[in-house]
């Protein structure tokens, strides 16, 4: 009789918990070819401000997981050294999966004009990603930084293209309830 309580309690705890699942950590590695627009701005004797968006596809490594193939719309900002032709840029991201699921992402990078090198933080989300966490190392390949120098004040720039690196995009969705 106590054997068969036992076994009964032990069942009903694992129903109860079973109805809880786990957070999971995921590990992508992520390329996305973008292109962007944007604005010149001189700010100062040496000092250039892109301000503008990039917009690209997500490619998963392997061509799997929840966020391969998610448009990205990425609104940036790069001040430009034109003596040192050092940069530092920073922005937010909206990545679409679907019309219901949406991830919201931080990032800012620093280096040499053509490599900028930082950090990509996810932030939260809508629908399956709502609660989403995670982050990558970032790197981000353009000749933007480049192009820039020499631009006029005010200047559009109508065709930049470039490449950001996520070598190792971990994140975890929310537990479901």
């Amino acid at each position: 009789m106590i054997r068969h309580r036992t076994r009964t309690l032990l069942l009903a705890g694992a129903v109860i918990l079973g109805g809880t699942a786990q957070a999971e950590e995921k590990t992508l590695n992520v390329i996305m070819p973008w292109e962007g627009e944007g604005s010149i701005h001189v700010v100062g004797e040496e000092k250039i401000l892109f301000s503008g968006e990039f917009n690209g596809i997500m490619y998963a490594e392997n061509a799997t997981g929840e966020l391969d193939t998610a448009f990205a719309k990425c609104p940036a900002k790069q001040e430009i050294n034109a003596t040192s032709k050092q940069a530092s840029a920073e922005g937010h991201c909206n990545i679409v999966v679907s019309a219901e699921d949406t991830v919201y992402a931080e990032w800012k990078c620093k280096g040499e004009l053509g490599a900028c090198k930082g950090s990509f933080t996810l932030t939260g989300g809508t629908g399956r990603f709502k609660g989403v966490t995670g982050s990558s190392d970032l790197t981000i390949r353009s000749v933007l930084s480049q192009v820039v120098i020499g631009m006029g004040d005010g200047s559009i720039v109508r065709a930049a293209s470039g490449l950001a690196v996520l070598p190792e995009l971990k994140y975890t969705l929310a537990a479901a309830e």
